[in-house]
């Protein structure tokens, strides 16, 4: 344990007073999830066994075991001669977006998929009338930099300020801020560390045929091009939501 750091014990029934004790597994995992990510359960820390984790947090020992197996799929857990340790994630966004993928249906997804699409269309089509030429460089400049990242964590970061600078160079300041929002909600869903949502050559490749659609002032191909790269990005995460509700429903 690291110096002056709560035993764990304490640190976990203290996780009981966060809210209600969650009833189903997710939610335990969710919670846990939050605890490791934010360092309250310090990296290398030993977690206790299904019964006695269930004790400490109030829930039915089946479900302490399905939450460390959940923990220990996404990277969170990892099993030892002591029995499961923490291991607190390089990118803790990745981690905030499995657990807010958790909490959407395919149904929510692909709202959000219409909405982003929308967004992220319209922001093009006014991008290839309005875009400076020193606008379009720098839009360029991103792209090129996305493409040589070889990082989950820069390309995440890339996409989503190569989105935020084409609203921008939209001239549209309301555009610019949805787009923000957007990507606070949902960039780091399209990043988990399970898979990138678009392969990186596929992403690349849609940012430069937008950002040509761009250059020649062709906003409706540039748009029909952005609405499909938001579009194919939330499809991957839907089939994968099905896919693992599928999954836990067979077990």
């Amino acid at each position: 344990m690291e110096g002056g750091a709560v035993p764990v014990d304490d640190m976990l029934r203290s996780l009981r007073r966060w809210s209600r004790t969650p009833a189903d597994a997710a939610g335990v995992a969710g919670r846990l999830a939050e605890a490791i990510v934010l360092g309250l359960l310090p990296d290398g820390e030993r977690l206790p066994g299904g019964a006695e984790l269930a004790a400490l947090l109030g829930c039915p020992a089946e479900v302490a075991r399905d939450a460390l197996g959940r923990l220990a799929g996404d990277g969170l857990v990892i099993t030892s001669t002591a029995g499961p340790l923490t291991r607190r994630p390089a990118d803790p966004l990745l981690v905030a977006g499995t657990a807010r993928l958790r909490e959407l249906d395919a149904h929510a997804l692909r709202e959000i998929s219409d909405q982003h699409s929308a967004i992220a269309g319209t922001a093009a089509l006014l991008a290839a009338e309005r875009a400076t030429a020193d606008e379009l460089a720098a839009l360029r400049a991103l792209a090129a930099e996305f493409t040589a990242a070889t990082g989950t964590t820069d390309r995440r970061r890339l996409d989503g300020r190569l989105h935020i600078e084409i609203a921008a160079a939209a001239q549209s300041s309301r555009l610019t801020q949805q787009e923000i929002a957007l990507q606070t909600e949902t960039g780091s869903l399209r990043w988990l560390p399970w898979a990138e949502a678009v392969p990186h050559a596929v992403e690349s490749a849609q940012h430069a045929t937008i950002l040509d659609a761009i250059g020649d002032g062709d906003g409706a191909r540039a748009r029909e091009i952005a609405e499909e790269h938001v579009r194919s990005g939330i499809r991957r995460l839907v089939e994968f939501r099905l896919w693992t509700g599928n999954r836990r429903c067979g077990r």
